[in-house]
């Protein structure tokens, strides 16, 4: 990472003041009730690293604008095709100097040091990626960035900050993955989306660590008037993942949608916290996610719908289904509303429920084998989820990646 700017390192001077400051995690916070902080390192304790039982390999950059790829916070090389007049895509930490005019004052604009997973990930990102697509200019192809990790480090740091200006469009995937590690690696990342009157951003998060890794993550986007935010979260891989999502509708006409799928097994423990929050009256705000639990594998949605007395008109829903694939794994869902006006549409829904036998015997009974019978199902249950991803090659990918994890 280059040399970072004055202002940047009084900033990160910042974080790390605002991080001891701040009490430690001790899991009896409400927001800390389900997963205990000392399992994903809040503070500072538990990573101890270890070695790969294997390798991973990076994705190809065929049908990508251009691939940002980070091995255990070290940038691997770039691979950036023709882009449009204007637009950039670097290392974050490049850009802190190169692009100052841009990123000064919306880098932790969404995400600052508050609490202590932003304290924590703003005091020590290495890796980092910084996406601008300028007024009215598309970018037709996928923006990626791979943020692996090979246990040699015990912990991993990356951030991202996308801005998608007045009548811009783009699509941004965040990836992590890593091989299976015989040691506790923890990983913490923040992303920043800023969209501008009119601007269109699809953001796709796939999280698909190997066993060994545990990871908070958080996603923060701001949509203004008549922007379109699309934030898609798959939460595959890793021991201990924790996602929190939030949505700030900041325009009349925005509409900002927050979509996820996880699938848990083993003793795979995962949260999400997906927040939307309207800042202005009459904005469209949807938060669907899917869950399947298989073995003893725990996982904990909590959704919340938040409309101040300033935004009449809101159009806002919270949908959350989960799918129990054998005795033994558990879902938590606890959906929530904050209706501090009138003149709103808003509603809640949280379901779990067991694979249906007559739908698994009607398959079976059609010479279906077993196994192929529930994958079709899981693929079903998720699907609504899937089509929400503009590329189908991606789509393609992760609904493998899910189907896969069935026995």
């Amino acid at each position: 990472m280059a040399e970072a700017p004055a202002w940047a390192v009084e900033a990160r001077d910042e974080a790390a003041a605002a991080l001891e400051a701040l009490p430690a995690l001790t899991g009896t916070e409400e927001e800390w009730r389900f997963t205990p902080p000392a399992d994903l390192g809040m503070n500072g304790d538990g990573a101890t690293g270890g070695s790969a039982t294997g390798t991973v390999e990076l994705p190809a950059t065929a049908g990508r604008s251009a691939r940002l790829a980070f091995i255990d916070g070290a940038p691997a090389p770039a691979e950036v095709a023709e882009l449009p007049d204007g637009v950039i895509v670097s290392e974050l930490g490049e850009a802190l100097a190169a692009h100052e005019d841009l990123v000064r004052d919306r880098l932790y604009s969404l995400a600052g040091f508050d609490d202590r997973p932003g304290a924590l990930n703003a005091a020590s990102w290495d890796a980092g990626t910084f996406v601008y697509v300028p007024r009215g200019v598309e970018v037709d192809l996928p923006v990626e960035t791979v943020l692996t990790a090979t246990g040699a480090e015990g912990r991993v740091f990356g951030r991202t900050l996308v801005i998608v200006e007045e009548g811009a469009k783009a699509t941004v995937i965040d990836r992590y993955l890593s091989p299976d590690l015989d040691g506790a690696v923890h990983a913490s990342t923040v992303v920043e989306l800023l969209v501008a009157d009119g601007g269109e951003l699809e953001h796709v998060s796939y999280i698909g660590w190997g066993r060994g890794v545990r990871h908070q993550a958080t996603i923060r986007a701001a949509a203004a008037k008549d922007a379109r935010v699309r934030s898609v979260n798959v939460t595959l891989g890793g021991d201990v993942v924790r996602v929190e999502p939030t949505m700030h509708c900041r325009g009349s006409g925005a509409d900002a949608r927050a979509l996820g799928l996880y699938f848990a097994t083993g003793s795979q423990h995962f949260e999400h916290r997906v927040v939307s929050r309207h800042e202005a009256p009459q904005a469209y705000s949807n938060l669907l996610y899917k869950g399947a639990i298989q073995d003893t594998a725990h996982t904990v949605f909590f959704g919340n719908l938040v409309v101040p007395p300033g935004a009449p008109g809101t159009d806002a829903y919270q949908t959350n289904r989960n799918l129990i694939l054998n005795e033994g794994a558990r879902a938590d869902t606890i959906p929530f509303l904050e209706i501090e006006t009138a003149e709103v549409k808003c509603s809640h829904a949280g379901a779990v429920g067991q694979v249906d036998d007559e739908h698994l015997f009607y398959l079976m009974s059609r010479g279906v084998p077993k196994l192929e019978a529930k994958h079709q199902i899981v693929y079903g249950f998720f699907q609504e989820v899937l089509d929400e991803i503009s590329f189908e090659e991606l789509r393609d990918e992760l609904a493998d990646a899910a189907r896969a994890k069935v026995r």
